[in-house]
């Protein structure tokens, strides 16, 4: 049975400390490892990777604070508590000063041990999850509150609200744009894991020779670049939840990998040899039919059933016009509020302009269409035609441009579509490639091959 709270490393030259301290952690289900001097808790360190240091502030061979100095250069997610016999306020302040968390002063009582050590770690886990909600903010992916009157919404988050009460993992399945994120951040909100960060990885997004460092971490010297040692996002998740989004982008070599993780519980860096426990639940996301993908030999069968205990589908916003109109208000109000600009409603025109339209970007292409409304109205003034984009604007006679668009080919349907958002978003590609759900690799090579150059044309990606 793995330990619930978490792995501890003790650096004391005193072995009836170290002892002590062991005993009363393990005593309510901490990991422990002990080191007498900062070589041997250096080797400890990079091997293991605690959540917490505790090391004595004298040592025969060192001084403890150069420990801290270098855990705190190499390894700033690791929290540091200092201790020492010697106990005064000038070692407490200078403790502090230098990084750590906590400074416990000897003797100290289990319950203040213990005290310390949670909180250490308490404070981790909110810098941790602060850092990536920061990193969800400013890529646009923060979750937005469940809006949908449709029935097949609210049959789907009802579904998905009994899911989250279970332990089992979970395939989102739906075209890009959809909300898929949303929907595995409210199972995950509606979970017994709620407390714990959400972890995303986009698998899409990373390129291939980088992504198992991003999914499994590494060990300092592993690669080129790998200066210090990294945890990865199966360790960060560990107690929580891991959302693997475009799971279909996944190269095959590394399917086998995450298969086994599922399976174990348990994980490799890369670079080491010693398995890290983890207790993650999954959920994965695909815009590709991924059964279809397992009979084409580009996803693993065993992969698939594996992450297929329960499957949800979003359905596409065109297959629930009814959600339409309240979407835009809610991303109306938000919107407002961010750019503290007050809006009073859509103009009855938009609204029919949105009721008409067949938004093949689903719900980010309406988000999207309604933040750039907001940015170019009026405050206190309605959303007027002119503040759409000009694809939704009828084209003068009062009709939507949709109904042409069935008697073009899907190849020019989606180069159009593409052009229209990169124009929307004024030629920035990596903007584009967001709203579009794609990898700024593929939208790349979309547009070259939409301009009638091989891929074999190209060389070296510069600017990517």
């Amino acid at each position: 049975m793995r330990p619930a709270l978490g792995r501890v490393l003790v650096v004391d030259d005193e072995a009836n400390i170290t002892d002590a301290v062991r005993r009363a952690l393990e005593r309510v289900g901490y990991a422990v490892d002990v080191a007498a001097g900062p070589e041997e808790a250096w080797a400890r360190l990079e091997q293991s990777m605690p959540a917490v240091v505790i090391c004595d502030v004298r040592l025969h061979e060192a001084d403890g604070m150069d420990l801290l100095a270098r855990v705190q250069e190499s390894h700033p997610e690791v929290a540091v508590i200092m201790m020492t016999g010697y106990s005064s306020i000038e070692s407490a302040v200078g403790s502090i000063k230098a990084g750590a968390v906590d400074y416990l002063a000897k003797p100290f009582n289990p319950e203040q041990l213990r005290h310390a050590v949670a909180k250490a770690i308490e404070q981790r886990r909110l810098l941790e999850e602060n850092r990536y909600l920061r990193s969800a903010l400013a890529q646009g992916a923060a979750a937005h509150i469940v809006v949908g009157e449709s029935r097949a919404m609210r049959q789907l988050f009802e579904t998905a609200q009994k899911v989250a009460a279970a332990d089992s993992s979970v395939l989102i399945m739906g075209k890009s744009g959809t909300g898929k994120e949303v929907l595995a951040r409210f199972v995950h909100a509606s979970s017994p894991r709620a407390d714990r960060p959400f972890v995303t990885v986009n698998c899409a997004a990373i390129p291939a020779n980088l992504i198992e460092s991003e999914l499994f971490g590494h060990r300092r010297g592993a690669f080129t670049g790998a200066v210090y040692s990294r945890r990865g996002s199966f360790e960060l998740a560990d107690g929580s939840t891991l959302f693997l989004d475009e799971i279909g982008e996944m190269p095959v070599e590394l399917q086998s990998k995450i298969l086994r993780a599922l399976e174990e519980r348990r994980v490799k860096r890369v670079g080491s040899d010693e398995a890290v426990d983890v207790d993650v639940r999954i959920i994965a996301a695909s815009n590709k039919d991924l059964e279809a993908e397992t009979k084409a030999g580009r996803f693993r069968e065993d992969l698939f059933w594996r992450l297929n205990v329960v499957q949800l589908v979003v359905p596409p916003l065109a297959e629930r016009p009814e959600d339409v109109v309240p979407l835009a208000r809610h991303f109306l109000a938000s919107y407002a509020r961010e750019q503290k600009k007050p809006v009073a409603d859509f103009s009855a025109d938009v609204l029919e302009a949105f009721r008409r339209y067949a938004w093949p970007g689903n719900v980010r292409e309406l988000r999207n269409a309604v933040e750039r409304a907001v940015i170019f109205a009026e405050a206190g003034a309605p959303i007027r035609l002119a503040h759409l984009p000009a694809y939704l604007r009828p084209g003068g006679t009062g009709e939507s441009p949709a109904p042409a668009r069935p008697f073009r080919t899907l190849k020019e349907v989606e180069a159009d579509y593409i052009r229209e958002v990169l124009d929307a978003c004024d030629g920035n590609r990596t903007r584009t490639a967001e709203v579009l759900g794609l990898s700024v690799v593929t939208l790349w090579r979309k547009l070259k091959r939409e301009n009638g150059e091989s891929d074999e044309d190209t060389g070296t990606l510069i600017g990517l």
